[in-house]
């Protein structure tokens, strides 16, 4: 255990120019609204974590974010979405799973991620030998 005073990531702020176009953008993404401030803000909850999208009169840049979303099947996910959301890369396998990356309405690139726990413990045990 550390003796850190920070304990757990408690919310994610993405700013967006049009939450609206936001709002619709993640909800395809199957997240559901959890509380709305009109015009100002929209929180969505993902297991522990927070999601807030917070208004900004910026125009959109590309950032990226470093945020990973966990999903349980990508590869399904990206056929379901690949006409209505933006991918700046398709689905890609590695040893430890399969990542994807999305473009939301205000420009923050986002992963997406499959693990695949048994491929990584395949590609960790010829490493290991």
């Amino acid at each position: 255990m550390s003796d850190s005073p920070i304990k757990k990531v408690n919310m994610i702020i993405l700013m967006q120019p049009d939450l609206q176009q936001a709002l619709s953008f993640y909800e395809k993404l199957g997240l559901h609204k959890q509380f709305e401030l009109e015009n100002r803000w929209i929180e969505f909850v993902i297991g522990e974590v927070k999601l807030g999208l917070c208004a900004t009169a910026q125009p959109p840049t590309e950032r990226r974010t470093g945020i990973v979303l966990e999903v349980e099947d990508l590869p399904s996910l990206y056929e379901q979405l690949k006409d209505s959301i933006e991918f700046s890369q398709a689905p890609v396998e590695s040893a430890h799973g399969i990542m994807a990356t999305i473009k939301d309405p205000g420009g923050n690139y986002i992963d997406l991620y499959q693990p695949t726990p048994e491929k990584f413990k395949d590609a960790l045990s010829k490493v290991e030998k």
